[in-house]
């Protein structure tokens, strides 16, 4: 047996393997590690889908002929999914607003099967999001009255806006993740002095401006979160990453830890110890953290 991906032979050691199920899931392993994924297959020239790869997973190595596997980088499969739910929040969006005819059930349709196709790419966040859309959008608005209608399409262009706004930085965040980590450097330095500022702030009743500051703090970290694979996937090797001596999973461990015993510490509005662990734990270990990054990026 030979397989070969995108029409180039496949580096894979079959020889503990001795079926043709094996293999394949070992490629798909191997690919899906290099930051690919399977789209199409083929055994000795005939397409195989899921029912008839099911006949074939158990046909032993030495009877199976050639094999031939299409990949896409995940990234390209990301951005063209991201650019088809920009195009259905847009069109439900000028629908709402009265600027287009819109096939509301249809739009839910796509929306909810896109969702599904997100299931294996996307964080349970973002799967949420799309899903909540697709359940507004679905809602008849034949149905209501027209005060209840018109509250409706406000919602649905309200959320649309939202939508669009989260799923653009995502998009940015897979095309241009280098780019949108330096950016994302860049915010946490001009946000880090009203973090080391939470004790002042609850102690002088800013209470809403402390919790804005934190929720900045929150998003930093997750978009940091989101844009490491990226980043990987361009050749970073977060392997090789120290952040204060740690390995990055060690730093996410103590990290969250610390976060953990901040927000115990805004719950119980302990100022002393939330100035503590803002000013000589977060601050200090994310300005390592970037400056660990920017070391290991590529210089502009």
């Amino acid at each position: 047996m030979q397989i070969s991906v995108n029409g180039e032979p496949l580096a894979l050691d079959t020889g503990a393997m001795a079926k043709l199920g094996e293999a394949l899931s070992a490629a798909d392993e191997l690919l899906e590690t290099g930051g690919f994924i399977i789209v199409g297959l083929r055994l000795d020239g005939k397409a195989l889908d899921a029912e008839s790869l099911a006949q074939v997973k158990d046909l032993a190595l030495a009877e199976a002929g050639q094999v031939d596997i299409d990949a896409q980088p995940l990234s390209e499969i990301k951005v063209k999914a991201v650019e088809t739910l920009l195009e259905f929040v847009s069109l439900a969006g000028e629908a709402a607003a009265g600027k287009g005819q819109g096939d509301w059930p249809a739009l839910a349709s796509g929306l909810g099967e896109l969702a599904e196709a997100f299931a294996g790419l996307f964080s349970a966040d973002e799967i949420s999001f799309v899903q909540s859309f697709a359940a507004l959008v679905g809602r008849t608005l034949a149905e209501n009255p027209p005060a209840a209608k018109e509250e409706l399409r406000a919602e649905i262009g309200f959320q649309a806006d939202r939508l669009a706004l989260v799923f653009k930085e995502r998009l940015q965040e897979i095309q241009s993740p280098i780019e949108e980590m330096r950016k994302t450097a860049a915010l946490y330095e001009s946000q880090v002095g009203e973090l080391k500022d939470l004790p002042v702030l609850l102690q002088t009743g800013k209470d809403e401006r402390a919790m804005k500051a934190v929720l900045l703090f929150i998003e930093i970290f997750n978009k940091v979160i989101r844009l490491i694979p990226e980043l990987e996937r361009r050749g970073l090797d977060s392997s090789a990453l120290r952040v204060a001596g740690e390995e990055l999973p060690a730093f996410y461990s103590s990290f969250n830890d610390i976060l953990r015993r901040l927000s115990t510490a805004f719950e119980d509005r302990d100022s002393v110890l939330i100035g503590d662990l803002a000013e000589y734990e977060v601050a200090p270990r994310m300005s390592e953290f970037f400056g660990a990054i920017e070391e290991a990026l590529p210089k502009p």
